[in-house]
Formats: structure tokens, C-alpha cells, sequence
């Protein structure tokens, strides 16, 4: 009896430390806000003046529902997963335009599928990490780390600044192991076409240096045509942040070339903590250098309230004065916009 009640404890305890060894999480976030645009401004199929008033999902960042899990292989290995789904706060659908109802909720869930947002598997070690599935471009991931808005709200960097593909289907991803603050990565993602691996490839690479308040960041992003002939696009970015505790300064700059494509787009930002929250203000200039000469400019401006550690409000404006025939429009973390100017005024909820 004895022998078998030690049995038991022995079984129960190292059951108890393999458990330990893994874990899965739920998490999400429900981002609600009212969005006004308005000016001149450019809907696909209907150019002219764009003036809207709607509630918005995923203004600051797409709402959404995960799953993250890492198990301890032993050895300093470690394999982990995330799934991740948008999801519309505010209607079932709702189109880029900011139309709800008209197409299904592609900028809400990411894709347009069930886990858009992001589905991948991941090996970690001594080696670095080597990730797999439907991931963050290295080049978004740096462009997001170095806006003051962080890729969100009305004054998002993007709204001008070209993402370098956000989200990458088909992707591999290695890191390697960061020293000193340094860590270097390169990315593929397969444009899966039959007889023609080059079509639609897309390929970066990207070098970072994060230690105390200095942040530095490099990448590379490029996307082959679909014939796989050529490459379509190249961006290169550098950029980073500095904190000073009292304010935060943003800068960046990006070349990207292609087809009838030579820009260079330039931004400088600042993030203040005052009030219990963070003012965000940030310039950017797109420099159309081709013969078309369709320059832009964007200034915005935003206020975070954190109400908890998990919930805040917000607001923020943002004005694009486009040139010679641009058209860019000011939009969000899930909305392509309609005018050269937009309001926001929201709250969000992360769990």
C-alpha cells in the first residue's frame, strides 16, 4: 500500500513539472471608436470628395482573439504557436472604404479568413528561432516599433509610408540569438505558383539594436512580379527611437524603388507621457521623385488615456495635403480611409 501511495506522488509530481513546462494563453483585444472623415479624398471606383461618420472596430489595432502556447523541449529548446482572428467590434462586416455590410470583413479579420491575422509555428534555442505559417513582415514589425502611433490611429505612418507587406502567407522567418542587443533576421514568403517559384516571392531581411532607451532598426523588404521576371517592389528603412523619459523621439527614413517607382518618404515623431497618458504628434513627407511628382504630406496628432493597465481611451486627427494629383487618404489600423482628413475618438480593451 505503502509502495503504492509513493508511486502516486511520484507520478502526480512529475506530471505536475511536465504541465509547468507548457502553457497555452488566450488573449485579445476590442477596440471601439467613432471615425469622422472628410475633405477631398479618393474611394476606389468613385474619385472625388469623401465624407463619412461611422463607429469603427480596430482603430488603434485590429480587435481580435489569440491563442499563444510554448512547451520546453529541454535543452534550451522551445516550440510555441500562435493563432490569432480579427473580428468587426461594430457590424459582421465592414469594407476598406468604411462601408459596413458591402464586402466581407477582410480588413477586420486580416485576410478575410478565420486566423488571418496571424497563424505560425515556431522552434527556439541556442540557434536562434526559426518561425513558419502566416506572419508580420520583419519590415512592418520595424516601421510599427518606430511610429509614434505604432501603426494605428488616424496619424498611422502608413497612411503614406508604403508597410513592406504586413502580414507574409507561405512565410519562413529566422532570428537569430540576440547579443548585445543586436539580432539579425531574414525572411522568405513562396508565392506557391506551379513552374514558377519567383512569381510573387517575397523576401527581407532586417538587422535591430533595442538595449535601454536606444532603439535602432534596418530592414529590407522586396516582392518579385507575377511572372517572377522582376522584382516589383524594394523598400529599405532605417529608423529608430530614443527615450528620454520626459519625451520619445521617432525617426525614419525609406527608399523604395520598382516600375515607375523612386520615393523617398521621411518622418519625424515625438511621444510625451503627460496626464496619465501619451500625446503622439509625427510629420511625414512623401517625395515622389519620378516625373509625376506626387508628393504628400501628413501631420497627426493623438492622445492616449490609460484608464487601467488594460484599457484606455483615445483620440487623434490627421491631415494629408496631397500634390500634384495624389491620393492618399488618412485612415487606420483596419481602414483605408475616404478623405484627407479624419477624427478619431474611441476606447479599447485589452485581455
Amino acid at each position: 500500500m505503502k509502495k503504492s501511495l509513493l508511486a502516486l506522488a511520484v507520478l502526480t509530481a512529475v506530471t505536475g513539472a511536465a504541465s509547468a513546462q507548457s502553457s497555452v494563453t488566450l488573449y485579445g483585444k476590442v477596440d471601439v471608436g467613432m471615425v469622422l472623415d472628410s475633405g477631398a479624398g479618393y474611394v476606389p471606383g468613385s474619385p472625388g470628395a469623401g465624407k463619412s461618420v461611422q463607429i469603427a472596430s480596430g482603430v488603434t489595432g485590429g480587435s481580435r482573439l489569440g491563442f499563444k502556447g510554448v512547451e520546453d523541449l529541454g535543452g534550451g529548446m522551445k516550440a510555441a504557436f500562435q493563432l490569432e482572428t480579427g473580428f468587426c467590434a461594430d457590424s459582421a462586416s465592414q469594407a476598406s472604404t468604411g462601408n459596413a455590410g458591402t464586402t466581407p470583413s477582410a480588413f477586420c479579420t486580416g485576410s478575410g479568413s478565420f486566423m488571418g491575422r496571424q497563424a505560425y509555428g515556431a522552434l527556439s534555442g541556442n540557434f536562434g528561432s526559426l518561425s513558419a505559417g502566416r506572419q508580420y513582415s520583419l519590415g512592418f514589425n520595424n516601421l510599427s516599433t518606430i511610429d509614434p502611433f505604432g501603426t494605428g490611429f488616424a496619424g498611422q505612418v502608413n497612411n503614406i509610408v508604403d508597410p513592406s507587406g504586413i502580414r507574409l502567407n507561405n512565410s519562413a522567418t529566422y532570428n537569430t540569438p540576440t547579443i548585445g542587443g543586436v539580432t539579425a533576421s531574414a525572411e522568405i514568403a513562396f508565392g506557391e505558383q506551379v513552374g514558377n517559384w519567383q512569381a510573387n516571392r517575397e523576401t527581407g531581411a532586417g538587422i535591430t539594436y533595442a538595449s535601454g532607451p536606444v532603439y535602432i532598426g534596418g530592414t529590407y523588404y522586396g516582392v518579385d512580379n507575377a511572372a517572377g521576371t522582376t522584382s516589383a517592389r524594394k523598400n529599405y528603412l532605417v529608423g529608430g527611437t530614443y527615450d528620454f523619459g520626459v519625451v520619445k523621439l521617432h525617426g525614419l527614413v525609406q527608399k523604395s524603388t520598382g516600375v515607375n517607382l523612386d520615393v523617398l518618404d521621411v518622418m519625424g515623431g515625438v511621444t510625451v507621457p503627460i496626464g496619465g497618458g501619451n500625446l503622439m504628434a509625427s510629420y511625414i513627407h512623401h517625395n515622389d521623385r519620378t516625373l509625376a511628382d506626387k508628393d504628400a504630406n501628413q501631420f497627426g496628432v493623438g492622445y492616449q488615456y490609460f484608464l487601467s493597465k488594460r484599457t484606455s481611451i483615445y483620440t487623434a486627427y490627421a491631415r494629408i495635403k496631397n500634390d500634384n494629383g495624389a491620393v492618399f487618404t488618412v485612415g487606420n489600423a483596419t481602414e483605408a480611409g475616404t478623405g484627407d482628413k479624419a477624427f478619431n475618438l474611441g476606447v479599447v480593451h485589452n485581455f
